[in-house]
């Protein structure tokens, strides 16, 4: 007997067909072929594609919320920030349709999907509590954090680093250039 989809079945096989495909080649026909139905049968589990991306970046958040909260566990300063870091690239690299739908923030007046995306923040702003932020330092220190990692992983992934330096190499200097910022952070 072939197991009943559920929203977060559909959901889950979603976040894997847009990891394999790419979550801008995601379509309601390519999730209903990998499910094994027709296409039409996947609307009553989503509202359109724009509720199914919604989904995979909550489902996104908390697993990178997870993965990231692991890695930092008992860390502080630039040893959490590095943790951090590290560990997004990484699950970026292994979830590339996961981490393109983490890219997109919530629509404000979505309470689920802000309490899902409250929580991964809450998770970096953990990591980040030895450099003594607050209010709108910590706020614009996480956007900092995110945004050059963003740019870091986003062109990993495409391909943007051709030349002959370790990747690895420039990632941790980035990262200690981020930990000097950090330190000396104040408004």
């Amino acid at each position: 007997m072939a197991e009943r989809l559920t929203r977060s079945t559909v959901v889950a096989r979603a976040a894997s067909l847009a990891d394999e495909t790419g979550l801008d080649q995601l379509t309601i026909t390519k999730l209903g072929r990998a499910l094994g139905i027709a296409p039409p049968g996947v609307y009553r589990h989503v509202t359109d594609l724009d509720d199914l991306r919604s989904a995979i970046g909550q489902q996104a958040a908390r697993e990178a919320a997870a993965v990231l909260s692991a890695a930092c566990a008992g860390l502080s300063g630039a040893d959490a920030l590095t943790a951090l870091a590290t560990s997004l690239r990484v699950w970026g690299a292994e979830h590339p349709g996961r981490y393109a739908a983490l890219q997109i923030a919530p629509d404000p007046e979505d309470a689920d999907g802000q309490a899902v995306a409250d929580g991964l923040i809450a998770v970096i702003a953990s990591a980040l509590r030895a450099y003594r932020l607050t209010g709108d330092d910590l706020t614009d220190a996480i956007r900092l954090l995110r945004s050059t990692l963003h740019g870091f992983v986003a062109l990993e992934q495409a391909g943007g680093f051709k030349q002959p330096r370790d990747v690895d190499l420039t990632f941790a200097r980035i990262v200690a250039s981020l930990d000097t910022m950090l330190t000396g952070w104040s408004s």
